[in-house]
């Protein structure tokens, strides 16, 4: 996938960077000197955050958040309308202590989440970020049950999430709840994106079906087929793009794999994500089992249609300490999301190092160059936001032609509506009265006489009326048209005509039935599934 504005690389591996032929020995990949490493100049996570280390890189990014607002307004006139529209998101899938929470907020660029193990999420937290270089700290909004956001800190947030958190786990009835925490997101290094982070899976100890399961063991196998319930739910809206994260050594068996397969059995939404890299080198013991384990291509056999991936990650250790009092040690505390970043980018740096040196050397005619591209949260992070952006556009040719019909109707009734003001005076409600018995006396007198007239004038219509008030032949989803839009229109002059004639009755019905005739042989046949 190839951008303006970013390194290319592409879902085989294979990528357009300049790499020495020899030796990388004695390069230090954290001081800049990456030219020859990396041709983009993208030495890790800063660069990616900030997107303005050049002028077109600045200017794609102004449009990329000009583009997100423009579809956030679409999309509140779309819930306005009662339009079917889902916006594009990114749903975060993966199992307990599996890296999820720390990849996300890496890819947020601050910390946000409760991370380690047990469950810290038990609704889905929809984690709507805006890119904003003016926010040197997050700015959060919280949406209330009432859909009013509200200013709140991160702290705050975190406090109402652990307080459902607490409820929930009181409830007798279920452990998880489906309704999302929604927050919003401002700051300079927050991508334009919508994550959605579900609850983690649970990997319950198998039972004996005639074995007498302990009552704890019989909660745990529930509260783990209700957290699976409650995610493929959210994976199997059509415009989100599912992020699976793996913390697993053998692509042939993936747990988190199966659980999305339910939602997604191609996986052709789903980005696949390899967590905790750096402890994983070190286990393997020869150059060929890094290049099998970051080449995958077990994973291109077993599916062939995924969207993208895999992509291997390692978030820091350490937490930002957000109060002044906290006496944690410093080897795993941040002074703040700053530090927290760049700490990001130099375990990328670090990750491509490590694997650079265990395979440069490989001579078996395999090209170690192509296992880079894969590594490292900004990798990650670049292909999401081109998938999304993807998405915003698909979508918007879809709600764009909704809201234009509503807004056709909204105007003609605003005219019928102003119309009815303006004849709000003494003398002119007269007149109208006048005119109504007037008009009154003569329907009467018309209707005890009897007539099969309708005059067109009143209830005749042009072709163009007669498509916004019932639809369109061209317009029918999923079957495109196989002529070009100008051609159309020089058809429907040449082979149905009178479209503008105001037609009504067995003239309209016969130019209905021409118009049919001719959109039958200018439309695509739907796929065969």
């Amino acid at each position: 996938f190839d951008d303006d504005n970013d390194v290319g690389y592409g879902l085989d591996g294979q990528d357009d960077l300049d790499y020495p032929e020899d030796d990388l020995d004695g390069i230090d990949f954290s001081e800049g000197d990456e030219d020859d490493y990396d041709q983009g100049g993208n030495n890790g996570l800063l660069d990616d955050y900030a997107e303005d280390d050049g002028e077109g890189q600045q200017t794609s990014s102004t449009e990329k958040g000009a583009l997100y607002d423009a579809y956030n307004l679409l999309h509140s006139l779309a819930q306005d309308f009662q339009k079917p529209f889902d916006a594009p998101a990114v749903v975060v899938v993966g199992h307990q202590s599996s890296g999820k929470s720390a990849l996300i907020e890496a890819l947020m660029g601050f910390q946000f989440n409760q991370v380690g193990g047990g469950t810290k999420t038990r609704r889905p937290v929809a984690l709507r970020m805006q890119y904003n270089p003016r926010c040197a700290h997050p700015r959060c909004f919280l949406q209330g049950d009432d859909g009013i956001e509200r200013p709140k800190s991160l702290t705050e947030i975190q406090e109402y999430i652990e307080a459902e958190n607490r409820r929930l786990e009181k409830d007798p009835v279920r452990s998880f709840d489906s309704r999302e925490i929604n927050v919003r997101m401002e700051y300079k290094y927050c991508p334009n994106m919508i994550l959605i982070d579900t609850p983690g899976l649970i990997s319950a100890p198998r039972v004996r079906k005639n074995g007498g399961a302990n009552m704890q063991q019989r909660a745990l196998q529930a509260a783990a087929k209700e957290a699976e319930r409650l995610v493929v739910s959210k994976m199997k809206c059509p415009d989100y793009i599912i992020l699976c994260v793996e913390d697993t050594m053998d692509w042939k068996h993936g747990i988190t794999r199966e659980v999305v397969q339910k939602a997604d059995p191609d996986l052709s939404r789903t980005v696949i994500v390899n967590t905790k890299l750096d402890t994983k080198l070190p286990q393997f013991g020869s150059p060929k089992d890094v290049m099998d384990f970051i080449g995958a291509k077990i994973t291109d056999q077993l599916s062939p249609h995924k969207l993208g991936g895999p992509f291997y990650t390692s978030v820091p250790s350490g937490r930002v300490s957000r109060d002044a009092n906290d006496d944690d040690d410093d080897d795993t505390r941040f002074e703040d999301d700053d530090e927290f970043v760049a700490a990001c980018a130099e375990k990328e740096d670090s990750d491509r190092e490590q694997v650079w040196n265990r395979v440069k050397r490989m001579k078996n005619g395999q090209n170690p160059k192509a296992l880079l591209p894969k590594v490292g949260i900004s990798r990650l992070r670049g292909f999401l936001e081109r998938r999304v952006d993807e998405c915003y556009r698909r979508n918007v040719a879809k709600i764009v032609p909704l809201l234009k019909a509503e807004y056709i109707s909204a105007e003609r009734r605003l005219k019928a509506c102003q119309k009815e003001l303006d004849a709000i005076s003494l003398e002119r409600l007269k007149d109208n009265a006048d005119a109504f018995c007037d008009d009154f006396c003569k329907a009467l007198k018309d209707t005890i006489q009897g007539s099969i007239i309708a005059p067109a004038n009143s209830y005749g219509e042009t072709l163009e009326q007669e498509n916004l008030a019932a639809g369109s032949f061209a317009d029918i989803q999923g079957c495109p048209m196989s002529v070009s839009e100008r051609t159309w229109e020089h058809l429907l002059q040449a082979e149905v005509g009178n479209t503008q004639h105001r037609l009504y009755g067995g003239s309209q019905y016969h130019r209905a039935l021409r118009e049919f005739n001719l959109a039958t042989r200018c439309l695509r046949l739907p796929t065969i599934t």
